[in-house]
């Protein structure tokens, strides 16, 4: 009786250590390169919508203000990739190492924005910290200590950034609009499109966490599904924050209409991230609690019961 229950304690000892297997080489390679293309795309094509070589005027401001949604998502994004990177490529604390990567990134991502727009030093000093921030804050998300839970919930914020790419490009080249009026289509969008993206990173995150065979519990589960809504309604604080600031250094008074619009812009954010971060959760958990079969002893219980 004594050997019996001191394998038991042994197996339950070595049991976390071997359910905690690390992400693969294809998953991290693949969060990598789009972490880097996409950043490089999106900086890029900020510059291309609202450089000037003389400076930014009053219309090239809001511009900046009204596109500063998609680099501060995208770079948080790839914060959180160099934090769950890093730790695998240099050895040392995990922690430690997850946010120095996320400086590291941070800081070269900065470096591009203020070099990009330094003819207005003010607002290009706003933009390079925005992102130095925004980076540093996406390497939070790599500080679990379960990377395989991190790089589930990172496959699902990068289906989500493949969402909003796509809402946008429908957007921008679409000529007829499925709606009789712009706030129907806004209601209809802003309700239908979050929450189906969430559904959809939910499904993600379970899917891979089921395919690594990870042993990950509910919670695991609920954290890997939150993570998309998550990254969605940080970036949102961190967009707020910064046109703020970069409203008052680069205007002296923004008009009625042009605050009516970047208040009705948030609002949408806010909803469609919290929408997109419940239903992520309740989709993983939800899968979690059908899709998985029970565990063996949970089956040899009932047996014995009944």
């Amino acid at each position: 009786m004594t050997n019996t229950q001191e394998q038991q304690a042994a197996t339950a000892e070595s049991a976390p250590a071997a359910a905690d297997p690390r992400p693969g080489r294809v998953a991290l390679w693949v969060l990598g390169a789009a972490a880097v293309a996409s950043l490089a795309g999106v900086v890029y094509s900020l510059y291309r919508l609202t450089g000037m070589a003389d400076g930014l005027d009053d219309t090239g401001v809001m511009l900046l203000a009204n596109s500063l949604f998609s680099p501060i998502i995208v770079t948080v994004f790839a914060g959180a990739v160099a934090g769950a990177v890093t730790p695998r490529l240099v050895k040392g604390p995990q922690k430690a190492l997850a946010v120095l990567g996320s400086l590291v990134l941070g800081v070269v991502t900065g470096a591009i924005a203020y070099l990009g727009f330094g003819v207005d030093a003010d607002i290009a000093l706003v933009l390079g910290l925005v992102l130095l921030v925004s980076a540093v804050v996406g390497g939070l998300f790599a500080l679990p200590r379960r990377t395989v839970t991190v790089v589930a919930g990172l496959s699902a914020v990068l289906l989500l950034l493949a969402f909003m790419f796509g809402r946008g490009f429908y957007e921008a080249a679409s000529s007829v609009s499925l709606f009789s009026d712009p706030l129907d289509e806004y209601g209809a969008l802003g309700t239908a499109i979050p929450f189906i993206a969430g559904i959809a990173c939910g499904v993600c995150a379970f899917l891979y966490l089921r395919h690594k065979k990870a042993g990950v519990k509910l919670l695991g589960h609920l954290l890997a599904g939150a993570i998309p809504g998550a990254v969605w309604l940080v970036s949102t604080v961190l967009a707020q924050i910064g046109v703020e600031v970069l409203l008052n250094v680069g205007l002296n008074q923004v008009a009625p209409l042009d605050e009516a619009f970047l208040a009705l812009s948030f609002q949408w954010q806010y909803n469609g991230s919290m929408t997109a971060l419940f239903a992520g959760a309740l989709c993983a958990v939800f899968a979690y609690g059908f899709l998985l079969p029970k565990p063996a002893k949970a089956q040899s219980k009932d047996a014995r019961k009944s």
